[in-house]
């Protein structure tokens, strides 16, 4: 029998044997996955227990930068923050409920404890303001380069694609999620949003806008559609 279940936001394959006698656990780092073999009669519980004792083992052998694929938001896990990943730390008790880069940590200030759910949603407002706070210097940068001034523009949660625009209306929306990212890839999304103000379509022409003011967008492009390392 198998199952999966999430450990510290790494998922973890088990493989349930009768009468096995020895566990049998294998790392898989370039994935961050863990295999795990055991006897029907341990059960999860057995299973989590074996893996807790194992933690710091197991840790020192996942790659430090993998992305999780189910984060559950708990001490420990890794998120990242303009392209790097930061241990998260929660600390209960605080006056008000917020996220900050403190010390090589995420800290997670709460003033009572959240389901996944909320602290999820505390580390996503994080996010937006991180990439509102760059957005405003980055984009006049561009802006002036390009002759192109949006009327507006704005962070919003988007989890098919980077940025989006309306050329008529002259208009701009982010994906909050590029906080994650290296600086790079901000920038290049506003200039894919901005050469959209003179070309609508992905076209002959807007790859030769794209080479003239950001020849290197290949190269970010293909980063953004990869998987997350530091």
């Amino acid at each position: 029998m198998k199952e999966k279940i999430n450990f510290y936001g790494y998922p973890i394959d088990l493989t349930y044997g009768r009468g096995q006698k020895n566990i049998y656990l294998r790392i898989h780092p370039s994935q961050g996955k863990i295999s795990l073999s055991l006897d029907q009669r341990l059960g999860k519980q057995g299973a989590l227990a074996f893996l807790e004792d194992k933690k710091d083992w197991i840790f020192q052998r996942i790659s430090p930068d993998q992305v999780l694929e189910d984060p559950a938001y708990i001490e420990g896990e890794r998120h990242f923050l303009w392209g790097r990943a930061y241990p998260l730390r929660i600390v209960l008790g605080q006056k008000r409920n917020q996220v900050d880069l403190r010390e090589g940590e995420v800290l997670m200030s709460l003033k009572e404890d959240l389901d996944r759910e909320g602290r999820e949603a505390l580390l996503l407002e994080f996010y937006r303001g991180q990439v509102k706070t760059r957005v405003p210097d980055r984009l006049a940068y561009w802006s002036k380069i390009l002759g192109l001034y949006p009327k507006d523009w704005r962070v919003k949660k988007m989890t098919s694609r980077w940025g989006t625009c309306n050329p008529r209306d002259q208009r701009i929306w982010l994906s909050l999620y590029l906080a994650q990212r290296p600086y790079q890839a901000l920038d290049y999304v506003l200039v894919h949003e901005l050469v959209h103000f003179m070309e609508d379509h992905h076209n002959q022409a807007f790859y030769a806008y794209l080479d003239r003011f950001f020849p290197q967008w290949k190269e970010v492009e293909a980063a953004l559609n990869r998987p997350l390392k530091g």
